[in-house]
């Protein structure tokens, strides 16, 4: 039922579906990708190779492993939890994938089994309590071709990553995270079409007109019937400018609805208690007219401890991390190599966008070169792979000393005030005979 009921709200309320794509947006970006390193740089390199290969390719029935992490991101936060299930390609083991709902878990399969096995909520367990199989539909439950003939069996927990966030010890399943947002978001929907309703009555101001004993209409009325007497009209809905005439004998009313207000607050004030789950307020929202430096850098700040949450406790270790280490086993294999399995795994983050680039960058430097932070770890929280950016700047400073240039954007030779790095050797030419050399 939460699984259905987010679907439905990220398909009918926009502030659920701005948030939802927020979230999947900064936690998911352009992918989060493993970086390889071994005590022997080809090793690496070997690793490297093969994972961009595979990883940015084919992979699945539409598209790249990035786009699937995406989708599955996309799908554990509607509905509480995605499938990967692996396969093989030929004599591949490993190389192809199937992205599933949770909706493919059967929810029905509950139960005790001999030698202390047991089902719950669709997933195995052993007598040790170690995951064992999957209980999955082969195709969707609500598909109308199958109706309710849809039967699960169990698929081996090895072919199988199940990715939700654990919030309670034991859990089996994933929740919405939607669940807890779910009735405030539709009761600020309901009462954005009672509001709009609202403005469109107040601004309906109109007359009713009664016409003097004796005179029983309008000049422009049209007579019913051929006869002498006008046509009745029966208001039931109100417009602008409505002016209607009315029986002799009737009074004169002005219909001016009065102006209410508080609405807007009320509505902004449950919107800010949503974000506080979900994105930000003002990328939820797009609403900045409440917002300074302080209150932006400060929202955001807080939401990037959820992405670091979110990022390294969840979408590493129960989808790239599985996923990297299946690939390496298959590469292995493959070339009789067991030295990628050695590698270590760094994971290169989406870009998090400053609020304010020079401030931000400073404090960056500073703390680089206070020693508190790594250059290899700035790069990756960029999404760069630390030794491929090195070398290209390596390639391009040699590029720059070759043609004897001297460029503002070069540290090596220019300070940020625009003075020549007399200090570290280079010092302006005297002429352009030494320029030519």
């Amino acid at each position: 039922m939460l699984r259905n009921g987010g679907h439905d709200l990220v398909r009918n309320n926009k502030y659920a579906a701005a948030g939802v794509r927020q979230i999947v947006a900064n936690m998911i970006g352009d992918g989060i990708a493993p970086q390889f390193t071994h005590a022997e740089p080809a090793v690496a390199r070997l690793a490297q190779d093969a994972w961009n290969r595979w990883a940015e390719g084919r992979v699945s029935d539409r598209g790249d492993f990035y786009e699937h992490q995406k989708v599955g991101a996309r799908g554990m936060i509607i509905g509480g939890e995605t499938l990967t299930v692996w396969r093989a390609n030929g004599n591949e083991p490993n190389a192809l994938i199937d992205g599933l709902e949770g909706d493919y878990l059967d929810l029905s399969r509950t139960a005790v089994l001999t030698g202390g096995h047991r089902v719950r909520q669709g997933v195995q367990y052993d007598g040790e309590r170690n995951l064992s199989a999957y209980w999955l539909f082969e195709e969707h439950p609500g598909d109308v071709m199958l109706g309710s003939n849809a039967l699960s069996s169990p698929i081996d927990a090895q072919h199988v990553d199940h990715v939700f966030e654990r919030l309670r010890f034991g859990q089996t399943r994933g929740v919405s995270w939607l669940s807890s947002v779910a009735m405030t978001l539709r009761d600020i929907g309901d009462i954005e079409d009672a509001v709009r309703m609202q403005q469109k009555v107040q601004a309906c101001l109109g007359l009713v007109i009664s016409p003097p004993e004796g005179n029983s209409g309008s000049p422009l009325s049209v007579p019913r019937d051929g006869g002498d007497e006008p046509a009745e009209r029966g208001i039931e809905t109100l417009s602008p400018g409505l002016i209607y005439r009315a029986k002799p004998g009737e009074t004169i009313n002005t219909i001016n609805p009065t102006q209410s207000g508080g609405a807007v607050e009320f509505i902004r004030q449950q919107l800010a208690a949503v974000s506080a789950n979900m994105a930000p307020y003002h990328v939820m929202t797009g609403d900045v007219s409440q917002a300074n430096y302080s209150s932006l850098r400060a929202a955001m700040l807080g939401h990037w401890a959820l992405l670091d949450d979110w990022q390294q406790n969840v979408i590493i270790p129960h989808q790239v991390g599985p996923a990297v280490l299946r690939r390496m086993r298959t590469l292995s294999l493959q070339t009789g190599d067991r030295r990628v399995l050695d590698c270590k795994v760094a994971y290169a983050l989406p870009v998090r966008r400053f609020v304010d680039p020079i401030k931000d960058l400073m404090g960056e430097l500073i703390e680089i070169r206070a020693g508190l932070k790594l250059l290899s770890r700035s790069l990756a929280e960029r999404g760069i792979n630390g030794d491929d950016h090195m070398r290209e700047i390596k390639k391009m400073n040699d590029l720059i000393d070759e043609l004897g240039l001297a460029l503002d954007s070069d540290p090596r030779r220019v300070t940020d005030a625009g003075v020549l790095q007399a200090a570290a050797g280079y010092i302006a030419p005297k002429s352009a005979d030494t320029v030519a050399k």
